[in-house]
């Protein structure tokens, strides 16, 4: 036990070292961010915008958010994190300024448009390259950390609302410098971030027939977060609130989502998950209910009604999810996170138009009035649905997920499914007119596994998925021409010359100029042989043996220089995914591992 804890907290150290860069780097964005979404709404408000008119110019956030989420995987794809990265934080960068420039709500609705599709192709590039930092293990605790750091920055973002002016011209560029700088710690990031999955198409009529319920819920939750968040600010320019109670005022919301995911999430794992959203947005309902009639001076009891009232649209959007993925098979959960993405923010467009339009035609009352029908909505419906259909059972319950408490929903961060990002393929390689074949898994820094003769390839089949889902290419050829059906007695018990050529024709016909060779049981053996005859092929050696502790320095004399990491093989048939963490962990902070591109060789 007390190893396992061990190997885990060293995991977690390792992914949080890789995530600095990242987390910092969001951190400057959402503060950004955060500032300028206030700042806005109250600048409209003093250039003599009407409440309508500024929801409709804070909608166009919303609007570019949702193009954003459907293109920016394609365009880092095409060009890369990095580019990606440093263009859309430039021209979110540049967007801010002009706003002061040119103070007319057409031009601000196009500009908060650019900036929408900026910051969601920005966090789409950091939750994947984030993911590369992650391991198996630490994926989940790395999720968590990077949510408190979303929420966290958008926090701080309007606590330096609460101490800037409004009126004039250095709030923006504040709020520029900070997206700005956010380029610094990513340009120097050394991380290897994994593919963007392209998810497999799932219709908006194939989401209502699986679950109407989660349609719904996106949509409406989305709608109510932009209208406490966007319109927000109308109601507290209205209300006559200072500086400081308009920053409270919107951080309440976050605060309140931060603080409601959890709880409301881990009952919704042991119990039908449709009483509990129907109970939280009856409950908001009530709560955005009694807010409507209650004096806006009284700016106290408002704040803290605002934790409940907006902060519970968060953990519905992500229980709406949850329950999506009850009902949906394995190999559709990342297309139907995709597609919630697109429905909340088709929603939340609609929040700050009607929220803030309410609030101009009745009072800021108005703006609780609006939201408290979008829940009773959803609770309805929830009722409702829970008379057309039964109970997932608990076994096929899929684990909730919180989401990150933001301006708008992303993509799908812990739930990539990694048959579907990384599909398995098999190859043929031809040697001297002879053919064997090799299976591989992943992108990213080339690793070869040599299986153990006695047991074959089932002796790594394991490994093949969880080294890719830590983002390697795991390459397992059947050396030999024998595959994973080849009786033992067949086998020699030693590496022949055979194999050795065999894995440098792997090489070859991959175009790998090198790669870290892994080599488990007998296979350990070739693996050193290898690389003794091979120094400029092999990058690092992995050897997983049955008793580490009889390798001792000296066979390191074969092999000089290459850093190798000994392994108990037992561990491989107790747990690949905490090999895999072990070998990913070696490579990334004992090695300096580069991935290069396809060469001649």
């Amino acid at each position: 036990m007390t190893a396992t804890l061990e190997r885990s907290e060293r995991h977690l150290r390792g992914s949080l070292l890789a995530a600095v860069p990242l987390l910092v780097a969001v951190a400057l964005l959402m503060a950004g961010n955060g500032l300028t979404s206030t700042l806005l709404g109250i600048r409209a408000g003093l250039e003599g915008f009407a409440p309508g008119i500024v929801g409709v110019v804070l909608a166009g956030y919303y609007l570019g958010f949702a193009v954003g989420s459907m293109v920016a995987p394609s365009t880092i794809t095409r060009v890369g994190h990095v580019r990606v990265f440093a263009g859309l934080a430039s021209l979110a960068s540049a967007a801010v300024l002009l706003h002061v420039i040119r103070p007319e709500p057409l031009t601000w609705f196009l500009l908060r448009a650019v900036t929408g599709i900026c910051i969601s192709g920005l966090y789409v590039v950091t939750e994947t390259w984030l993911n590369g930092a992650a391991t198996n293990r630490t994926r989940g605790t790395l999720f968590s950390i990077y949510m408190v750091v979303v929420g966290g920055s958008l926090l701080g973002g309007q606590l330096l609302f609460s101490v800037t002016d409004p009126a004039g011209f250095g709030a923006f560029v504040i709020a520029s410098v900070l997206v700005s700088l956010a380029v610094v710690p990513i340009s120097l990031a050394d991380v290897v971030a994994p593919p963007t999955v392209d998810p497999a198409p799932l219709s908006f009529r194939a989401l209502v027939a699986t679950a109407p319920l989660a349609a719904v819920g996106a949509a409406l939750s989305g709608f109510t977060g932009a209208a406490m968040i966007g319109a927000g600010v109308v109601y507290a320019a209205q209300s006559g609130f200072d500086n400081i109670a308009t920053a409270l005022f919107i951080a309440a919301t976050l605060a309140g989502g931060l603080l409601l995911q959890l709880p409301l999430g881990a009952w919704s794992d042991r119990t039908d998950r449709r009483v509990v959203i129907a109970v939280a947005a009856t409950l908001a309902a009530v709560v955005a209910l009694v807010a409507a009639t209650i004096d806006a001076d009284r700016r106290l009891i408002i704040i803290a009604m605002t934790m409940v009232a907006g902060g519970v649209t968060f953990p519905l959007y992500a229980l709406c999810n949850a329950h999506l993925n009850d009902y949906l098979d394995s190999d559709l959960v990342v297309a139907g996170g995709a597609r919630m993405v697109l429905v909340n923010g088709i929603g939340s467009v609609a929040g700050p138009i009607l929220g803030a339009t309410a609030v101009g035609a009745f009072g800021p009352g108005g703006l609780f009035v609006v939201v408290a029908i979008a829940y009773l909505v959803i609770a309805v419906y929830a009722v409702y649905r829970m008379t057309r259909r039964a109970a997932v059972s608990e076994d096929e319950r899929a684990p909730f997920v919180p989401s990150p408490v933001g301006l708008g929903a992303t993509t799908p961060f812990v739930e990539t499914d990694v048959d579907e990002l990384y599909p398995p393929h098999e190859g043929v390689v031809v040697l001297d007119g002879r053919g064997f074949t090799y299976r591989e898994r992943g992108n990213g820094a080339p690793v070869v596994l040599i299986h153990d003769h006695d047991r074959g390839f089932a002796s790594m089949a394991g490994l093949l998925p969880a080294l890719a889902a830590d983002g390697l290419r795991a390459i397992a050829p059947f050396l030999g021409g024998r595959d994973d059906t080849t009786a033992a007695d067949d086998v020699p018990a030693e590496p022949d010359r055979q194999d050795l050529d065999d894995l440098l024709g792997v090489l070859r016909h991959l175009e790998l100029p090198w790669i870290t060779v892994v080599g488990c049981g007998s296979g350990a053996a070739m693996a050193q042989r290898f690389a003794t005859e091979h120094p400029d092929r092999v990058e690092a050696i992995v050897v997983l043996v049955d008793d580490p502790a009889e390798v001792t320095t000296a066979d390191e004399a074969d092999t000089p220089s290459r850093p190798r990491l000994v392994l108990d093989r037992i561990a491989l048939d107790i747990d690949p995914e905490d090999v895999a963490d072990d070998i990913t962990d070696f490579l990334r902070h004992e090695v300096h591992v580069q991935v290069s591109g396809p060469s001649s060789v």
